[in-house]
């Protein structure tokens, strides 16, 4: 017999070879992940220990988190609040044992003091004990600030709340700093996420007067464009007087008088007679894409929920290239179904602009925008986004279960 290739001892030999070749290749990729596989083991492992530690009597030395003998201890309020918010303070603890714990607070103290002079501005005082026995892994409320007085109208600065108890026996100490805002407030951002090279760029500026008194002031100041920390460009600006009445806004547009070459610019207001400096940035490209390859549709959506939540739903497109795209939408549209019966549908046929950086994500679409949808029927519920650039859809389909 003729073989016109090779022989079967030499196509044997030869396989004997690519076989030790592939394993010598894939001896690095074997160790990356026989070393991966210990790690999460140890992780795994170190987790454990903190976890049983926690759970048995030692404390996260968090000043506003605590854990003892099981029981976790928890300070809760927001870092920004604004005027007029009110203060939104719980102190909470939970149960993280698998077994009935009884505990006794005494001396309950809580206290909102202001960092920079050390004033209290709030205090409350509950010095009688409070027993009870708490399910494993359930959650109780020792304290609400909201039920106890509405606290607004704080001057501008940091600020603490400190909790003091003795929990069966245990000091407990925790502080919390937020922040109150009072003044007038500035938004700065682009109209648009990209420019062309022929097109002079837009900023918007949202100026709210977050204060319980008229604001009549002058607004002016310096704007600054740069990129890669050298300035590009620089003008004045005035927006004349300003007579906001408390808790108003006014939208105010800015044109650069300045057409820019294709990249991303960093653009700086600074307001004098403010004597503060907001910040945007602006993209620039020569032209808008035409192609949509390495362009795909994401989703962020729970798959279940409980009866009386809140939908969630965001919609985004990814870039999967390693160059910056810039497209043009025509048309957006959400639509939710019932249990195959339409309940809402949203559709934006206006044209508007999308930037995406290189192997980014941008949002085109937040349902929390547009509308409040509450799932108040256990079920199924189906729904269908599309996002329409050019000639082509972007599409996607989501089902929510609903309990």
């Amino acid at each position: 017999m003729q073989y016109f290739s090779k022989s079967p001892e030499e196509w044997q030999k030869y396989d004997e070879e690519r076989k030790k070749e592939k394993e010598r290749r894939e001896q690095p990729k074997k160790r990356i992940i026989r070393w991966t596989f210990y790690i999460v083991i140890f992780l795994s492992i170190l987790s454990l220990i903190f976890i049983i530690i926690g759970r048995r009597g030692s404390r996260f030395d968090l000043p506003y988190n605590v854990v003892i003998k099981g029981i976790h201890i928890n300070l809760e309020s927001k870092e920004e609040y604004y005027y007029p918010d009110n203060l939104d303070i719980k102190v909470t603890i939970q149960n993280t044992n698998n077994k009935d714990s009884h505990i006794t607070i005494n001396n309950f103290s809580f206290l909102i003091v202001n960092q920079e002079n050390s004033e209290v501005v709030y205090s409350y005082v509950f010095p009688q004990p409070v027993e009870t026995d708490i399910s494993p892994y359930k959650t109780i409320l020792v304290f609400d600030l909201l039920r106890e007085k509405e606290i607004s109208n704080l001057d501008k600065g940091t600020y603490e709340a400190r909790v003091t108890f003795v929990l069966n026996d245990e000091n407990v100490n925790l502080v919390k700093t937020f922040n109150y805002n009072k003044g007038l407030i500035i938004d700065v951002s682009a109209k648009d996420m990209f420019y062309l090279t022929t097109e002079f760029p837009s900023v918007s500026i949202l100026a709210v007067n977050g204060t319980n008194e008229t604001f009549n002031k002058e607004l002016f100041g310096t704007l600054t464009i740069k990129q890669n920390e050298k300035v590009i460009h620089s003008q004045k600006f005035s927006f004349g007087t300003l007579n906001l009445n408390p808790l108003s806004s006014i939208p105010l547009d800015f044109e650069i008088n300045k057409k820019l070459d294709p990249g991303n610019y960093y653009v700086l207001f600074d307001f004098n007679s403010l004597e503060q400096t907001y910040a945007t940035t602006l993209n620039i490209v020569n032209q808008t894409d035409k192609n949509y390859n390495d362009i795909s549709l994401l989703v962020y959506v729970i798959s279940a929920a409980s009866r009386g939540d809140q939908l969630d739903f965001e919609g985004l497109l990814r870039n999967s290239n390693k160059q910056p795209r810039a497209f043009e939408i025509s048309q957006v549209r959400f639509k939710l179904f019932y249990e195959e019966q339409l309940i809402y549908n949203y559709e934006n046929n206006d044209l508007s602009r999308v930037y995406i950086p290189e192997l980014g994500t941008t949002r085109v679409f937040d349902l929390s925008n547009v509308k409040t949808i509450t799932l108040d029927r256990s079920g199924k519920y189906e729904i269908q986004f599309s996002v329409k650039i050019g000639d082509k859809i972007f599409s996607k389909k989501h089902t929510v279960e609903v309990y």
